[in-house]
């Protein structure tokens, strides 16, 4: 796939049967998520399409390949540039450049929305995305230790650590 052939966009609601498919082999893995359930168009919108969210999506020839999206970490004044940035790459799409070319848009799209640090948290048996964010200019700011407990299968009740990453912007000051 050369990536000549990707088009990023804002989502729409014809795209919410593509994004809950992309985040359930996520969250299939048991690598990306505490969550249970993947997204559908309510809570995806509600989780990055509302207030300060933003979100974009990876087409390839016109297929929802990823996406990626940045929530609110506060609704306090002080933090409203502050927000915690997702990302969802197809299982067929992963290692060609897609997610770096998606978090890219995303990061140059959280600046002019007046973003000034995001922050992300991975699990360190997340290869994939904490090189992806690595190479972005994420650092690891720590590991929060036994953060959560896994509830569903076949990961219910495994404790699981939680590596924090922040980037700050170097456009805004």
């Amino acid at each position: 796939m050369a990536l000549t052939d990707i088009r990023t966009r804002r989502p729409d609601p014809s795209d919410a049967a593509e994004i809950t498919l992309i985040d359930a082999e996520g969250l299939a893995t048991g690598n990306a998520s505490f969550q249970d359930t993947p997204h559908d168009w309510g809570s995806f919108s509600a989780s990055f399409l509302t207030g300060r969210g933003l979100a974009l999506i990876a087409e390839d020839k016109g297929a929802v390949a990823a996406w990626a999206g940045i929530s609110p970490t506060s609704t306090r004044t002080v933090y409203h540039g502050v927000g915690e940035v997702s990302i969802y790459v197809s299982a067929t799409k992963q290692g060609c450049g897609l997610g770096r070319r998606l978090l890219g848009d995303l990061l140059r799209a959280a600046e002019n929305a007046g973003y000034w640090t995001l922050i992300a948290q991975i699990f360190p048996e997340n290869n994939a995305s904490l090189s992806l964010h690595s190479a972005l200019d994420f650092r690891i700011v720590g590991t929060r230790r036994k953060l959560g407990k896994m509830t569903h299968d076949p990961f219910e009740d495994l404790w699981r650590d939680v590596v924090m990453l922040e980037r700050r912007s170097t456009v805004i000051e």
